[in-house]
């Protein structure tokens, strides 16, 4: 029997906050049967034991790239259970259900990126980032051969993984740095699935731009598909993944917090000693499905300079992010963005010897 996120009880409003939340994103998006993969009960990286004594905290997210190698690390390694808190990774479908997961107070903490957060905000919840465990734009904006401007882009499909998740946001970022505005080019925004499901729509040719990390930007590329901008390396401020929580829960959890950024920071650290390759490798082979080493090798080298010991999150990135969303919906800009960041955590931490020992050793 397939085990749901949220009881039933709760099925009702749950729905209805998604409703809301969806009806904040612009109306431009349509689904694409053919390549959508059906709802099935969340897929769940747990450690192998789980203590009684520890706190237990559920994480979800939608992210699926090697951006999320310090959670699963976190838990296939031992860090967060070292640390005294037992972690459950769930990987939902869109961010909007990590935030109606996050409101029915099934989960503690949520993996996701500011588009969701702003509108959870302005809809009334009271939550914050607290983890920034990565704060800069990344990955590549790719098209299918034969558009080599940004103008050629006009008329095209674009796909993303669900609107106002971080793949969208992503991909609205480099569309805006390209001077592009998706309802005035006439780009059509169609939700296609996760990246893995992204990059076997380019390659079938069902759609003709997309956002890819790293990881999956290189298997097109191999393909002899181009990339039309390395957003890592232009200019945009953002906020990439970040964990987010109830203030509530940060505040009557210090400890438990703690224990997560402790666990972050190790994992960090882990991925980025080149003695830990291999393990780092074989986590990003087995968490995003690819067929062998090689293929994630491109995603692993990435995490080098995309990860940092800095996990507090960025005001700027958020507010980059508040500003592209207000073009389409100008409640947005009634949110201070301020109101959905919680640095008191990250300052509490960064005080401690085990962070101190950390950055020394990084820079040995």
């Amino acid at each position: 029997m397939k085990r749901y996120l949220w009881p039933n009880c709760a099925s009702r409003l749950l729905k209805f906050f998604l409703l809301y939340l969806l009806s904040c994103f612009p109306a431009q998006a349509a689904e694409m049967p053919a390549v959508r993969i059906p709802f099935q009960s969340f897929k769940r990286f747990q450690s192998p034991a789980q203590a009684a004594e520890m706190p237990a905290v559920r994480i979800t997210q939608a992210i699926l790239n090697e951006k999320s190698l310090a959670l699963w690390i976190g838990v296939e390694q031992g860090f967060f259970r070292k640390h005294g808190v037992s972690v459950e990774i769930i990987q939902t479908r869109t961010s909007t259900q990590t935030i109606a997961a996050l409101a029915s107070g099934e989960i503690q903490m949520g993996g996701t990126t500011p588009s969701v957060v702003l509108n959870a905000a302005l809809a009334g919840m009271d939550v914050a980032f607290f983890c920034g465990i990565v704060n800069r734009a990344d990955g590549d904006f790719m098209v299918a051969p034969g558009i080599r401007r940004a103008e050629d882009l006009k008329g095209k499909k674009l796909g993303v993984q669900s609107i106002g998740g971080g793949v969208w946001s992503l991909a609205m970022l480099a569309l805006d740095h390209l001077g592009l505005e998706p309802t005035r080019d006439k780009i059509f925004v169609m939700v296609v699935g996760d990246q893995s499901v992204l990059t076997q729509a380019m390659v079938a040719g069902r759609i003709d731009a997309s956002y890819l990390g790293y990881t999956f930007s290189a298997i097109l590329k191999e393909k002899g598909f181009p990339a039309l901008l390395d957003i890592g390396r232009a200019p945009i401020p953002y906020q990439g993944l970040a964990l987010v929580a109830r203030r509530s829960y940060l505040k009557q959890n210090p400890r438990t917090v703690d224990a997560i950024l402790r666990g972050v920071l190790e994992s960090v650290a882990f991925i980025q000693n080149p003695a830990n390759r291999d393990v780092a490798l074989k986590s990003l082979v087995k968490n995003l499905r690819l067929s062998n080493t090689r293929e994630a090798e491109s995603g692993y080298e990435v995490l080098q300079w995309l990860y940092s010991l800095d996990i507090k999150p960025q005001l700027k990135g958020i507010q980059n992010m508040q500003r592209l969303l207000a073009v389409t919906n100008p409640k947005v800009a009634t949110v201070k963005a301020e109101d959905v960041v919680d640095e008191i955590p990250a300052q509490r931490v960064e005080k401690t010897s085990f962070y101190q020992e950390l950055l020394a050793h990084g820079k040995r």
